[in-house]
């Protein structure tokens, strides 16, 4: 009882220490804590600055911030870098001084001329609500890397000494805490996008959004790739200015900048609609690398990497315009599609979750996934160059009656079939294919190998699942090998049987015949021919379920595998090699295990 006493003693002193560090000592700052805000200069909250002064007897810039963004006021009207103010302003609120000199301690003013405080070398002033505080930087001690600073100026105010290297982050001017992003577009509301080129070929280009998708307008009509569009808005708006040189907008002619030689701009809409246009001027002297530009609105002159923007501007129409051949579709849209190649005529059309084919030599059902995997390639086909915009004479490229091509229909949601589109394939040379979409005029030229792609027999196309059957329906196998045959079936009580005897290959006879249930072609080989053996097969295998199968091996192919074919379909297959060498031994030893013994 008196141990009991005891561990509730213990139980009921730990639980009031634990409540007094929760409830007392939770709001206190650590040691090293407080130690830290005890050498801080200025007790403030870098977010409630609404106004910043930095000063030196060179240079000066005023800041205030307006609806949570920093401008600059003076010496120019321009718009700030907000995370440079912040930054600035941290460093500020976090201001340690190494050592702090009492008023009492410094003596006369002598003393403050002499450390430079009479005449700061950088003064900083910012504003929280109406006060008005400041920070004043003095000479350089005669040990360490310290400055001298004060908080204000009055006499009773003590004299901190401060890291330099500090000081050095809080000395900016215009040009540091300047807004150097070039666009401030959001590209969600961007409705309308283009570059103008002047020079000897003068090039207009424009494109309008669209829903989720974008057209070209100018300097012709047609589809525009999105993908390559929103990059492009995207690489506008990591565009920085690499130097300041002017702010009064005014003699433009010598910065090449009176007659641009490219234009950028951007238009938005939404609640801050307005256009953005760079301009491209002539290359900065000294500077090869660069070029200059100004954004309208506005009238500051900067340089820019002349690589970047030629890029953006020289390179844009080419960019954006789509490259792929067929517009854009949904392979899960597509109900039928027809091939026409070589004089024969294929048609697949959906059946469920299927495919079927109809055409010369197989008419039935086919590798969904083998269709699927084609359309998508078709969907993703690209020209390897745009040959002739508004072509005269098709004939020079074997599309004026063309007798190769791909006809595609779609059903829309909603139950709305568009018209079906054709692609027309024309003549090949040594660099490719011709071949136009029956949409639009153009001219495309693709890689001949992509026609690989195309069906040559409606038979290639079909499943290569030979046998469909559950294990359970299985009657018996029979099976047939040069030199051994043998049938297997499973007993009432589970057992594997080989000619009604148990054998050893029970497992491997149970595996086997699970396979067989689901047999695979390694690839159809098409209709029967003599040298396919099949009229007097190597082997056979027989399954005995709703109804007999039976499956004929014939001659070995040169890759090993055998011609094969059930017996009642017209198309052979092959007959993978591993699976005829596992059941012939299976053959053999289930011969030997049902063999009687001596």
């Amino acid at each position: 009882m008196k141990q009991f006493r005891s561990g509730l003693l213990l139980l009921v002193v730990a639980l009031a220490l634990l409540g007094y560090i929760v409830l007392v000592d939770r709001g206190r700052q650590s040691t090293e804590e407080q130690h830290r805000t005890e050498k801080q200069i200025f007790r403030l909250k870098s977010q409630d600055v609404n106004w910043l002064r930095i000063a030196t007897p060179d240079h000066s810039v005023t800041l205030e911030r307006k609806e949570n963004h920093w401008w600059i006021a003076s010496p120019i009207r321009a718009q700030a870098d907000d995370s440079a103010v912040s930054r600035l302003l941290t460093e500020l609120e976090f201001l340690e001084s190494e050592r702090t000199i009492p008023a009492k301690e410094m003596g006369n003013v002598e003393l403050l001329k002499q450390w430079g405080l009479t005449a700061p070398s950088l003064t900083l002033e910012f504003r929280e609500g109406k006060e008005t505080r400041g920070l004043f930087i003095g000479r350089k001690t005669a040990v360490r890397d310290l400055l001298y600073a004060r908080a204000a100026q009055d006499p009773g105010t003590p004299v901190y000494l401060v890291n330099s290297a500090v000081v050095e982050r809080l000395n900016k001017s215009v040009d540091d805490l300047r807004n150097r992003m070039v666009f401030e577009f959001d590209s969600l509301f961007v409705q309308r996008c283009g570059v103008e080129q002047a020079g000897n070929a003068p090039l207009n280009v424009e494109v309008v959004r669209q829903g989720t998708k974008w057209q070209l307008l100018k300097p012709l009509t047609a589809r525009a790739d999105a993908t390559k569009v929103d990059e492009w808005l995207s690489s506008l708006t990591t565009l920085r200015v690499q130097k300041f040189v002017s702010d009064d907008g005014a003699a433009l002619n010598q910065y090449g900048l009176a007659s641009p030689s490219d234009q950028i701009w951007v238009d938005q809409k939404g609640e801050k609609a307005m256009e953005e246009r760079l301009l491209i001027g002539s290359p900065v002297p000294g500077e090869p690398n660069d070029v200059y530009a100004k954004k309208l609105p506005g009238t500051a002159v900067f340089t820019l990497p002349a690589a970047t923007v030629q890029q953006m501007a020289r390179g844009f129409f080419q960019n954006v315009r789509d490259h792929h051949v067929v517009p854009s579709f949904s392979v899960s849209e597509v109900v039928r599609f027809q091939v026409d190649q070589n004089g024969k005529s294929m048609g697949f059309a959906k059946r469920g979750e299927g495919w079927s084919v109809d055409g010369e030599g197989y008419k039935g059902m086919v590798d969904a996934e083998r269709v699927e995997a084609f359309l998508r390639s078709l969907r993703s086909l690209e020209t390897k160059s745009f040959v002739q915009d508004v072509p005269s004479d098709l004939r020079s490229f074997g599309l004026h009656h063309p007798e190769d091509k791909i006809v595609m229909r779609t059903v829309e949601a909603g139950g709305n079939r568009p018209s079906p589109v054709e692609l027309l394939l024309g003549k090949s040379d040594k660099d490719g294919t011709y071949v136009k979409n029956s949409l639009e005029p153009f001219v495309y030229h693709i890689a001949s190998q992509w026609l690989q792609e195309l069906p040559k027999e409606a038979w290639e196309w079909k499943s290569l699942e030979v046998l469909q059957l559950q294990p359970k329906d299985l009657q018996e196998v029979r099976l047939s090998f040069p030199g051994s045959s043998v049938a297997i079936r499973t007993s009432a009580d589970g057992r594997i049987l080989f000619n009604g005897v148990e054998g050893a290959a029970a497992q491997q006879a149970k595996a086997a015949v699970n396979r067989l249930c689901q047999l695979r072609a390694v690839r159809w080989l098409g209709p029967v021919r003599p040298e396919y053996g099949l009229s007097k097969p190597e082997a056979t295998v027989v399954i005995q379920a709703s109804r007999v199968r039976t499956v004929r091996i014939g001659a070995l192919l040169p890759d090993g595998g055998r011609a094969a074919q059930v017996e009642g379909d017209s198309l052979a297959f092959e007959f993978s090699a591993a699976e005829y060498q596992a059941l012939g031994e299976l053959a053999r030893e289930g011969s030997k295990s049902a063999a009687p013994r001596s």
